[in-house]
């Protein structure tokens, strides 16, 4: 039944993945104060407000029928959840995209919750596995660029700047899932990178912090400022169109499950 209504929607609609372009004429420093729509995210809560929603559908005098698609429908919410939480706002979900995967949150790094601190290593870490991780597939030279990129050795990445907010605090026990995306695809020309991170709560499922971060592209043997090289453009903007196909598909399928909770409810 669940299948059946879920198909029975997706054939009213037509996914479009749809690439968002930015102006370029702005500097770095210009879109930390007036930033892209795209980097506004939704209530932190979103997804866990789902859930209640579908929990609280399950009733006894639910029909059985209703109920065991609500039992379906929250299964397929509880697996796909970070896709539903995240994926939408167009971060890429797939392992081996996490800057962090499951990082365990210590007793020692509290003072009653999370130290504040915390969060902007967690932010830290993320960001050199992202860039790291561009590398895996590449050959081993390039692969040792993209490693290098971390280094004060030739062409590396310094952190210019970063804004934490913070939406709850964390305690022990818990585990952290850190995800980044490009706020613009960037281009031959591009001397500065703006990334998204979010900081995730696994026990609640919901967004724990969110940092916007500046990373300036330097040449540290010539001491100014540079570009990327090309193929790491090329790389970065694969990164790009991929973060836009998990966007349209996660905001389709929470339209989708929406929908389906609606009819469970009786709303359709």
């Amino acid at each position: 039944m669940l299948r059946a209504s879920f198909l029975r929607i997706c054939t009213q609609r037509n996914l479009v993945a749809c690439r968002r372009q930015y102006s370029s004429s702005k500097t770095p420093s210009d879109l930390a104060a007036t930033l892209p729509a795209s980097v506004d995210y939704p209530n932190p809560r979103w997804f866990s407000d789902l859930q209640s929603r579908i929990k609280r559908s399950m009733t006894p005098e639910l029909p059985k029928a209703k109920f065991e698609e609500a039992e379906k429908l929250l299964k397929h919410t509880e697996k796909h959840w970070l896709g539903l939480l995240a994926g939408r706002e167009g971060f890429i979900t797939d392992y081996d995209y996490r800057g962090l995967d499951r990082q365990p949150i210590f007793w020692g790094d509290m003072a009653r919750h999370v130290n504040n601190v915390m969060y902007n290593r967690y932010a830290e870490s993320a960001r050199v596995n992202f860039f790291r991780n561009h590398g895996k597939d590449a050959t081993e030279g390039r692969g040792q660029l993209w490693d290098d990129l971390l280094t004060p050795r030739g062409l590396g990445l310094i952190l210019k700047s970063i804004k934490t907010e913070f939406k709850f605090p964390m305690t022990f026990p818990d585990n952290v899932t850190v995800l980044n995306r490009l706020v613009e695809a960037p281009t031959t020309e591009t001397h500065d990178l703006m990334l998204e991170v979010w900081i995730i709560s696994e026990k609640h499922r919901r967004l724990a912090a969110r940092c916007l971060e500046e990373v300036t592209v330097y040449d540290y043997q010539a001491g100014r400022k540079a570009t990327l090289a090309p193929f790491m453009v090329e790389k970065l903007n694969e990164t790009w169109d991929l973060q836009e196909k998990f966007r349209a598909r996660f905001n389709e399928e929470a339209k989708i499950v929406a929908e389906a909770l609606d009819m469970i409810n009786g709303s359709k």
